[in-house]
């Protein structure tokens, strides 16, 4: 992928592993850490600061556990980028709980123009991932398949 490391915000790390791509994100609440890691995920693919959000989706999941959950999330972010042809700059987790999460992340449609789109993510995997709190401190480990 073609990102660098120079711009990414101080609550995220860039991960290299492999074939694959990851982030390490740090947060203060579990709805910023899922917040946090969908921009970590996009920039993957995009600089999100080009992105105006211009259009709004919804996004709800649920899974069995937190690492799960934080999969179904990145996942269905993932999916509407590839089948909508959008981009996002714009996550916003309106409730979360261990088993659920419900938000509206905001994007516009690809513009080559302006957006450079770096390649693609096939999947969000559960190598190594992580999802932890300690004391009100959460962070995340997160390894995409590109």
């Amino acid at each position: 992928m073609d990102r660098t490391d120079a711009e990414a915000p101080d609550w995220l790390e860039y991960v290299d592993h492999t074939a694959d791509e990851g982030v390490r994100v740090r947060a203060d609440s579990q709805a910023q850490l899922f917040e946090r890691a969908a921009w970590g995920m996009t920039s993957l693919l995009y600089n999100p600061s080009t992105v105006e959000a211009r259009y709004r989706d919804r996004v709800r999941v649920e899974a069995d556990d937190r690492e799960a959950l934080l999969v179904r999330w990145l996942s269905e972010i993932n999916r509407l980028h590839q089948v909508r042809h959008r981009v996002y700059c714009l996550f916003n987790v309106r409730t979360i709980s261990e088993t659920a999460v419900e938000g509206e992340i905001g994007g516009e449609a690809i513009d080559s123009t302006r957006h450079a789109v770096y390649g693609e993510i096939k999947a969000v995997t559960f190598h190594g991932l992580r999802v932890e709190d300690r004391d009100g401190a959460w962070s995340a480990n997160v390894l995409f398949d590109v």
